[in-house]
């Protein structure tokens, strides 16, 4: 019963340490601007997302304002 047990709880261990390593992909809007960008994320919240920043063809920085959200749209399925 004991060594059921203790496998039983290394399992579950090993399960829920692999399980949080899942990536995630966030649809934001861009403030002001009718574009969508959807970003992949290692951990953490697609809510926490607040700005892209990238350079453009004559690299000069842009920094754009997100509102984002990890909901799973119909067209995604």
């Amino acid at each position: 019963m004991k060594p059921k047990l203790i496998i039983l709880a290394a399992a579950a261990l090993v399960l829920s340490v692999t399980g949080c390593s899942k990536q995630k992909s966030c649809r934001c809007s861009v403030l002001n601007s009718s574009t969508i960008r959807i970003i992949t994320i290692e951990s953490g919240e697609c809510e926490q997302l607040k700005e892209f920043r990238y350079h453009t063809m004559l690299d000069s920085l842009r920094v754009d304002s997100l509102l984002c959200t990890d909901f799973e749209f119909e067209i995604d399925k």
